[in-house]
């Protein structure tokens, strides 16, 4: 029998009470498969609790399938599911479009939140609310501890730089553990942390409390899950046979999805390995069994299976990682970790039958007081309130803090144009990057070839007052730092005096950083193999050598940091023999030294990937992306119209491509789960290094590239935090790739003033883009910022006074009813034509 708690109320009439109805989209991994996993059970009882609220939820899924009949149940609830094949190629698009009517946010687990995060905070001004289910690190770290496995640690480490990422930008956060909610809360004090019910339920069981009629013991869980799995294994292996050994007919069923051919080979007379079973036969198992075990050993996060073990008033024999984060569990559950320890209360309270049935009704008092519909509504309306409060004081403090300043824009900075013995030997005498330049000529009409300087001339950076010259040009338009390309070859160091002369003068007082080249250095230009003029060679001796020499110029207090850390970037990690194991030897030397941390970062020239799996901090994509440059023009395409000259031969013998679809793809590209760094570049044609094989992309001009660099700005605002904003333009001089922002006689100082005016409509954009929901605030006129925040708190004091009628209705009210998703009749599959138009 079940007893009846307070149930929520249809709350149609009192959402019409709104100024107008709150919509709120849902972000999850899949749609709620609720009688197949935890994590999907608990979303769909929160989604019924949203709609209960009175929200328009939308619900997106980030695989985008249509799963039946979940889906459709969604859709009987009056959810819009955001699913099927044009959602998956336009969801952007859709987000744009709709963006500004979407009121929160509800991301759940890290991989799907990470994914689209970064697409709500631009394309919206929702309040973010993240359930984290478990802290993924947290329980990557304990089984690497436990196994002994440092791969395991480092996919812990890169599974806490993406939750520190979707913490920082979210306004409240929510977990199931108070465990948790103390480690979120001492790494980031200021955020509003919430702890919620994991399952919660309508009705209280009354489940049959005569022992006498129940036998053997139970694990229910998806034998897939790494801590499930273990725990399977650890308690049949280790604690059955204790327990066996006074107890010898006793059973051990396992319940679970999905088990391996190990777990499915533990089958015996004393072990059944039943797999997945209906509902109702589940719940006839609950009702026939003595004790659930709960033998987890690593883990994170409260477990589900703890709470329906107590709704189903059977007593529990766990862990302490089982028992983690609920609070008041302690008079139901002692831990037991220890493998005689655990197989000794399993035995003494399998033979307790008195203890069982007492154990029984307090789990009941323990639900019916923590863990109801109603409890979770009146929570969930509070956090709803809270979240927009937080996102309002977000969005005023990005509007008006002067404090905040934009991105950083680091321009790459060739060291080329002065003569040095081995160019003199290898090139002849007096040989310099002008040289290239100077002789290129155009292809055929209308190529821009040869790229002759303007303002400054056929410089020779030898001069200090060239240099000096070039940093307040680019302080003038927005350029923050140079990244001098720094060329070290086993201690024989290259085009190094730009950057010694700078350093022992003190001019130009300008930021700097450098990236090590670390390619072999050819006769052409490209750092591979053929016609070698010197090699790299690496190892530790020469990673400690190198480090060394760098420490005086990263200790120069003009140097560029990120949070304290010199910024040192290497070209070609995958060069590296092992990155990993140089990355380790730098950062010991640094520390040794008394500087401190380093922040390494990988430029994917050419490899790319996750920057923690070799010891890096982050990593910088690189334009032009050799690998996402868009198609490779014919003499036909458009761009070439009109064109005289060889032009099949140009295209047949080079790598022809569009600015424009370079820039698009490249912005169009996945944001990947690690700390990632945006770049772009005014044009690009390397023709005068190259006789064929050059890559040449038309159709670049100041406003192209200033589009380009301003939603890379953009991006990069909407993603990272403080002194990690950084974005890298290539390159302020690289002549000989057609690549400059330095001013030319065809364009003067078109670039950069395209690069000033993305600053600045980047800050007008932010202004307006986080200014509120009334329109004369989104022109983002200074003046209008205080009449747009009293408009944001008389709203949210509006939601919150609606907000506390709907709860007194739902604490009131016995008059509405929804089956628990898990009683729910699967339904025939819907039309699955009736698609959204978007």
């Amino acid at each position: 029998m079940t007893r009846k708690t307070n149930q929520a109320p249809d709350l149609a009439g009192a959402a019409k009470k709104w100024e107008r109805k709150r919509t709120l989209l849902f972000v999850d991994y899949a749609a709620p498969q609720y009688d197949q996993f935890a994590g999907s059970r608990t979303n769909f009882m929160y989604l019924e609790v949203l709609v209960a609220l009175g929200l328009d939820v939308k619900f997106l899924p980030a695989d985008f399938q249509r799963v039946e009949p979940y889906s459709s149940e969604l859709n009987k609830m009056g959810i819009e599911t955001l699913d099927g094949e044009w959602f998956e190629q336009n969801w952007e698009n859709w987000l744009r479009e709709h963006g500004q009517g979407i009121d929160y946010v509800f991301f759940h687990k890290p991989d799907p939140a990470a994914s689209f995060l970064p697409a709500v905070l631009r394309c919206t001004n929702a309040a973010i609310i993240y359930q984290c289910h478990d802290l993924h690190y947290l329980r990557l770290q304990r089984k690497a501890e436990l196994e002994n496995k440092p791969e395991i640690l480092e996919e812990a480490q890169r599974y806490e730089q993406k939750e520190d990422f979707i913490f920082a930008n979210s306004d409240v956060i929510l977990t199931f553990s108070e465990t948790e909610e103390r480690f979120i809360k001492a790494k980031l004090p200021h955020k509003k942390v919430f702890t919620v019910p994991l399952f919660f339920y309508r009705d209280v069981r009354t489940p049959p409390r005569d022992f006498s009629q129940r036998q053997g013991l139970l694990f229910v869980g998806s034998c897939a899950h790494s801590p499930n799995g273990d725990a399977i294994a650890w308690f049949s292996e280790q604690v059955l046979p204790l327990v066996t050994a006074h107890i010898p007919d006793i059973v051990f069923n396992v319940v679970g999805a999905n088990p391996s051919a190990e777990i499915s080979a533990l089958q015996s007379d004393s072990i059944r390995i039943l797999g997945s079973l209906s509902e109702k036969d589940l719940q006839d198992l609950y009702d026939s069994t003595r004790i659930m075990v709960v033998p987890l050993r690593f883990g994170a996060g409260v477990k589900g299976k703890v709470i329906e073990t107590l709704y189903h008033g059977v007593p529990l024999v766990s862990t302490a990682i089982g028992l983690e984060g609920i609070g008041g569990i302690d008079p139901l559950a002692t831990p037991r970790d220890s493998v005689a320890d655990f197989a000794a209360e399993v035995v003494a309270l399998y033979q307790d039958e008195s203890e069982l049935e007492r154990l029984s009704q307090l789990g009941t008092t323990f639900v019916e007081d923590h863990f109801t519909f109603q409890n979770t509504s009146q929570l969930m309306a509070n956090i709803l309130d809270v979240s927009q409060q937080e996102a309002a004081a977000r969005l005023a403090a990005e509007t008006t803090d002067d404090s905040l300043p934009p991105p950083r824009l680091i321009a790459f900075y060739l060291p080329q144009y002065h003569p040095i013995q081995e160019n003199d030997e290898w090139w002849g005498e007096g040989f310099t990057e002008w040289h290239n330049v100077s002789k290129a000529e155009p292809l055929f009409s209308g190529h821009y070839q040869p790229h002759v300087p303007a303002d400054l001339g056929y410089y020779d950076l030898r001069d200090e007052a060239t240099r000096v010259a070039q940093a307040e040009l680019a302080k003038q338009y927005g350029i923050e730092g140079f990244c001098y390309y720094h060329y070290w070859f086993n201690g024989h160091r290259l085009l190094e005096r730009p950057l010694e002369d700078m350093l022992s003068s003190g001019k130009p007082d300008f930021p700097f950083c450098i990236c090590w080249a670390n390619e072999n250095w050819t006769r052409r230009w490209d750092g591979e193999d053929q016609q070698v003029l010197i090699k790299q060679d690496y190892s530790e001796a020469d990673d400690r050598r190198h480090i060394q020499s760098l420490l005086p110029v990263f200790e120069d207090p003009r140097y560029i940091r990120i949070n304290g850390k010199p910024l040192f970037l290497v070209y070609r990690t995958e060069n590296l023999p092992d990155a990993a194991r140089t990355a380790e030897i730098w950062r010991a030397e640094a520390r040794t030294a008394g500087l401190g941390e380093l922040h390494l970062c990988r430029v994917e020239s050419m490899d790319k990937g996750d920057p923690v799996a070799i010891n890096f901090d982050s990593a910088l994509e690189f334009a032009p992306d050799w690998w996402n440059k868009g198609p490779r023009l014919q003499a036909d395409a458009e761009l070439l119209a009109g064109a005289e000259g060889a032009v099949a031969d140009v295209c047949a013998n080079n790598f022809v491509h569009s600015y424009q679809a370079l820039s698009d793809t490249m912005m169009a590209k996945a944001i990947p789960p690690y700390k990632w760094l945006r770049c772009v570049m005014p044009s690009w044609d390397n023709w005068a290094r190259r006789t064929q094989g050059a890559s040449i992309f038309l159709g670049s001009t100041p406003e192209k590239y200033q589009a380009w660099l301003g939603r890379a700005i953009a991006n990069t605002d909407g993603r990272l935090l403080g002194e990690e904003r950084l974005v890298f333009i290539n390159a302020w001089n690289e002549w000989a790739e057609g690549n400059h922002l330095e001013p030319d006689q065809k364009f003067g100082h078109g670039y950069l003033e395209a690069t000033r005016k993305a600053l600045e409509d980047s800050q007008r954009a932010a202004g307006s883009r986080h200014a509120g929901a009334s329109d004369e605030v989104r022109i983002g006129r200074l003046h209008s910022q205080v009449v747009n925040l009293k408009y944001r708190v008389n709203e949210l004091q509006a939601q919150v006074d609606v907000r506390d009628q709907q709860l007194q209705e739902i604490l009131a009210s016995t008059s509405w009813r929804a089956s628990a998703p898990v009683r729910w009749a699967k339904q025939a599959v819907l039309d699955l034509k009736k698609r959204f138009s978007g």
